[in-house]
């Protein structure tokens, strides 16, 4: 329901619609058709997601994310150590954290997350613009948060996030590859679902991600939400070409 608020909030303010949420929902449904391994995999339409089960008004069950099991894990090492390794390395080029409230209530802007705050600060010290991502790896714990962070980390205007996502935007096919895997909605979600963020960035930057693959990807930026809105980190990564 906290997460409820800021899609009423944003559909208030700027006009956004439940027909812009299914947008992303039916995006992540497609990126997760062509990974063997995501939990959901069937057909989603638009006039599906706005038929689904409302959980809490604006948001139906097909804008939340998953309940599943999993788990995954990642080797960090200092880049002199991991040349040596069987795989190419992913080099973190830029990492920032915000957390501007812990209650939905001390939010000061139901609109507007710690992302833009986290995100101009991971990519001042990547050296990098939004421009220069290839493959965008976000916390959709439910579609609201996709949105609020394609405009929070300087994809698109505040406001303009609705209209961004619309028409296979960020879908395969797209312009801007968005969560690739099938994001939180659609491949997994065992509770802390950050940790596929970057399982799924690496892959991509190795070109390892199959029929899912964003060709020639080189730069990957994740992001993590915590709370309800309330701790957002972001991670730029790239390949050994962007170092």
């Amino acid at each position: 329901s906290s997460y409820a608020l800021a899609a009423a909030r944003h559909m208030h303010q700027y006009g956004t619609t439940r027909e812009d949420l299914a947008h992303i929902a039916v995006a992540a449904r497609q990126w997760a058709q062509l990974n063997p391994l995501a939990y959901a995999r069937d057909p989603l339409s638009i006039e599906q997601v706005l038929a689904s089960r409302l959980v809490s008004d604006p948001l139906s069950v097909l804008d939340c994310c998953l309940v599943t099991d999993g788990g995954g894990a990642l080797v960090l090492v200092r880049s002199e150590r991991a040349k040596d390794f069987p795989k190419p390395p992913v080099y973190v080029l830029g990492t920032a954290a915000a957390t501007w409230h812990r209650q939905i209530g001390s939010m000061p802007d139901l609109t507007v997350t710690a992302a833009a705050e986290s995100g101009p600060r991971a990519f001042a010290m990547a050296g990098l613009a939004p421009k220069d991502v290839d493959v965008l790896e976000l916390y959709d714990a439910f579609t609201i948060n996709t949105l609020l962070f394609l405009e929070d980390l300087g994809f698109c205007a505040k406001g303009e996030g609705g209209a961004f996502v619309r028409n296979g935007r960020i879908a395969p096919g797209g312009v801007l590859p968005v969560n690739t895997n099938g994001g939180g909605l659609s491949c997994c979600h065992p509770g802390m679902y950050g940790m596929f963020l970057l399982i799924e960035a690496v892959q991509q930057l190795r070109a390892e991600a199959g029929d899912r693959q964003v060709p020639g990807a080189e730069i990957a930026l994740c992001h993590g939400n915590g709370g309800v809105l309330s701790s957002q980190v972001t991670a730029l990564l790239g390949t050994a070409a962007t170092v």
